[in-house]
């Protein structure tokens, strides 16, 4: 039976309700379709690493879904990568700032492409892409040496873009762990492929104080067994977070406002802070996908105030009462609120 320790005491004690509650909350939570847009806040009596185990519960749940994974869209994410460095990065002669040329990009595509069939070389984006029929160039270049990749669809999961993780990995040691994540499952059958695939469809929105803060406290917050401790940090799996290659969790810094590679067709942001909250809810790349913001009730007046507006009743959004109805009873302290999209967009 898994333990928790929390902060640097490493102090062990028994699984706390309220640790079950936002696991098996996220895990719960069910995206609606594409326009049906719902917003849940959470409301903690103190500062804690809720948002972290909210997010933990959702990627467990897509750990369960077949269909939660890159693998469909990777091709095509990997065509507008190219689009992006050919048409406007390569012959741009700006350093890099989207918001001066107004090119309608958030970030940089360098062309530069990787695989774990050539895990020692970094290939580039070619001028012999042709989009129209669907095949993408990468060139690698050596002194006189060159070697170039013409890739179909069907050869995608073979690459992918330096910054990204692998769309699948095939390697043992870069795998996730089955364990502890199907002790956490709460009735979660874990596809065991998945352990082996990237998925961005879920983000996690880091406090405003940055994503060292975030993780710090991620990393201090351990569930323990008798043999190993898991830092919650590690397990959500989040790239350069964690041992391993294959990546569950997109993060989305709030302090710079960028993500670590761009999801693909997000369904769920989840926001720890007040902060991050409001900053994931209008933007654009978030504008159909489901949030839940956690919050620390403890943070000032003005800064609650302006977290309330957004989850009060408007033309746009009504109280989701069906979902509310549900939800099982909360430890004492924790109180969620829930609004729902009036109409499809």
């Amino acid at each position: 039976m898994l333990q928790i320790s929390e902060g640097t005491s490493h102090e062990k004690t028994d699984n706390q309700p309220w640790v079950k509650s936002l696991v098996s909350f996220g895990s719960w939570w069910k995206t609606s379709s594409i326009g049906l847009r719902r917003i849940a806040l959470i409301s903690m009596p103190c500062d804690s690493p809720a948002a972290g185990l909210v997010a933990l519960g959702a990627m467990i749940r897509d750990l369960g879904d077949p269909y939660a994974n890159d693998e469909v869209r990777h091709f095509k994410n990997l065509q507008d990568y190219a689009r992006q460095f050919l048409d406007s990065c390569a012959p741009c002669d700006l350093k890099c700032n989207p918001e001066v040329k107004r090119c309608g990009y958030s970030k940089q595509a360098t062309g530069r492409i990787r695989s774990p069939l050539k895990p020692n070389k970094t290939f580039k984006v070619s001028s012999e892409t042709n989009h129209e029929e669907d095949a993408l160039a990468f060139v690698y270049e050596n002194g006189e040496k060159k070697l170039t990749y013409k890739i179909k669809p069907q050869h995608a999961l073979d690459w992918h873009k330096e910054e990204d993780p692998p769309v699948e990995v095939r390697k043992v040691e870069e795998r996730l762990l089955l364990y502890p994540y199907n002790d956490l499952s709460e009735g979660v059958e874990i596809v065991q492929e998945n352990l082996s695939r990237t998925y961005s469809g879920l983000v996690f929105a880091g406090r405003a104080s940055g994503e060292t803060t975030t993780r710090e406290i991620c990393n201090e917050f351990c569930f323990i067994n008798d043999q190993n401790k898991y830092p919650l940090a590690e397990l959500l799996s989040i790239y350069n977070w964690h041992q391993g290659r294959v990546s569950r969790i997109v993060y989305f810094n709030t302090r710079t406002e960028a993500c670590d590679r761009q999801p693909i067709l997000p369904s769920l942001v989840v926001a720890d802070g007040d902060s991050a909250f409001l900053r994931v809810f209008d933007r654009p790349e978030f504008q159909h996908t489901d949030v839940i913001g956690v919050v620390n009730r403890n943070v000032s007046n003005d800064r609650l105030v302006s977290v309330g507006h957004k989850i009060r009743p408007n033309i746009w959004y009504e109280s989701d009462t069906e979902t509310t109805q549900k939800l099982k009873e909360l430890p004492k302290g924790i109180s969620i609120s829930i609004i729902k999209r009036r109409h499809k967009t």
